[in-house]
């Protein structure tokens, strides 16, 4: 009789001992399984920052075209400005002259009437 009870409780022990480890069998599954997703996950994630990384670049390089293009764009700005003023400074001496002219045309027009047209006073 112990021969008896201590084979089944052997058997006892040797099914407790296979169902822990199925157990810890399921319990490895799932953590492979989890392990791989979060491995594909981490992929991602480094395909996506490398996508980013990418993208920060190309903006850096198309900030620096822009920065560039808009330095230029206010270099013109400056010398046409310049040229603008410049013009107008000729433009207003211009103006002085074409007033000189016209005063002294008129004079002359006035003292030519005079000598052309004399008064009947005389």
């Amino acid at each position: 009789m112990t021969d008896k009870a201590g084979m089944t409780g052997g058997g006892d022990d040797a099914g407790s001992i296979m169902a822990l480890l199925e157990r810890v069998a399921g319990l490895m599954d799932t953590v492979q399984t989890t392990q791989q997703r979060m491995e594909e996950r981490q992929l991602e994630l480094e395909s996506t920052v490398k996508t980013i990384q990418a993208d920060v670049v190309k903006l850096t390089n198309d900030h620096a075209n822009t920065s560039s293009t808009v330095d230029r764009l206010l270099e013109k700005t400056r010398k046409v400005s310049r040229h603008i003023k410049d013009v107008r400074v000729r433009v207003e001496n211009q103006n002085v002259r074409v007033k000189k002219v016209e005063a002294t045309q008129g004079d002359l027009l006035a003292k030519n009437k005079a000598i052309v047209c004399p008064t009947n006073d005389e």
